[in-house]
């Protein structure tokens, strides 16, 4: 089930990058990150009132945890300006394995509290025909 979860993750991500480059083309990049996030703010909003869940920012998180929101910014800022440059497809080719890449160094270092783990021979292997694959594409 996790599995599908992630998947449907992924296609939900490449949907998103298209409306939202879509979006960026009718307004401004900047102007249409806001107008993205006052709507998932919104969408949040009622998905929390359906659900009766409270918002309450009592639980006592550090506050580096909230950057994540910073980050989001930035992720619907960047696939923005480079969606119609690139395309979808090359967009997500070159997200995934700058975030592969991104995760094995988190990984190998245990940073931002991630469990450290070594790679072994047969991550090493996929890395690389993941990286040639698109090497290809490009």
């Amino acid at each position: 089930m996790n599995y599908i979860l992630a998947l449907c993750c992924g296609i939900i991500v490449a949907v998103m990058n298209v409306f939202n480059g879509q979006l960026s083309v009718g307004f401004s990049v900047y102007l249409s990150t806001v107008i993205i996030h006052v709507v998932g703010l919104i969408t949040f909003i009622l998905v929390m009132k359906v659900k009766r869940e409270a918002i309450s920012f009592r639980n006592h998180v550090p506050i580096y945890y909230y950057l994540g929101g910073v980050i989001g910014v930035f992720t619907v800022v960047l696939s923005s300006l480079s969606i119609t440059l690139v395309g979808s497809a090359l967009l997500t080719a070159l997200g995934l394995i700058g975030q592969i890449i991104t995760s094995i160094v988190l990984q190998q270092k245990g940073w931002l509290a991630t469990q450290k783990k070594s790679l072994n021979i047969k991550q090493c292997l996929g890395l690389l025909i993941i990286i040639l694959g698109i090497g290809v594409m490009l």
